[in-house]
């Protein structure tokens, strides 16, 4: 690392902080001048997503800054999980659709999180066949105890949740 990037590293906590302390102000001040030196520093717009996600309510701001630092940095973990947070609470089932496809192709996410997030867009969608492959596959990637118990609620939801769509189809024939 040289110095340059120390620098920026240096300043991330204190842009932290000052996010912590509710000084937003000193907070994009300080982002916005390690942008203005390295535009194309990832982990300034995951925090500049970040502090616009969480601390300032401006959805349009964070998606922008969090599909930065995806951008210029395609294996981000924290930049997709937060992405795909901000999606689902918008309901933008597409959106979160191609971004799960895309950190599919990222080794270092977990892949039991892209297929247990691509199972419940699916399930949502009342695609539950869609849905339970998706969770299968999250299965088959898990190596988390709790994580696989989850799952397997899931699945056993869903085939529930697609006994009664069926049911309720033939009843009405």
């Amino acid at each position: 690392m040289n110095i340059y990037d120390q620098y920026i590293e240096d300043l991330i906590p204190f842009a932290e902080d000052a996010i912590y302390e509710g000084d937003y102000h000193l907070a994009h001040k300080l982002l916005m001048s390690g942008l203005t030196d390295e535009p194309g520093y990832p982990k300034l717009h995951y925090t500049m997503g970040w502090m616009y996600h969480y601390y300032q309510v401006n959805e349009a701001l964070a998606e922008r800054h969090y599909q930065l630092a995806i951008y210029f940095d395609a294996s981000y973990v924290e930049a997709y999980e937060n992405l795909a947070d901000l999606y689902w609470a918008k309901r933008k089932y597409q959106s979160l659709t191609q971004l799960m496809l895309k950190a599919e192709k990222c080794e270092e996410i977990d892949k039991d999180y892209v297929y247990s997030v691509l199972g419940k867009i699916a399930e949502t969608q009342c695609e539950y066949r869609k849905a339970i492959g998706y969770y299968r596959k999250a299965l088959m990637s898990s190596v988390d105890n709790h994580t696989t118990k989850e799952l397997k609620q899931d699945i056993k939801r869903t085939r529930i949740k697609k006994f009664k769509n069926n049911w309720k189809w033939q009843r009405q024939s």
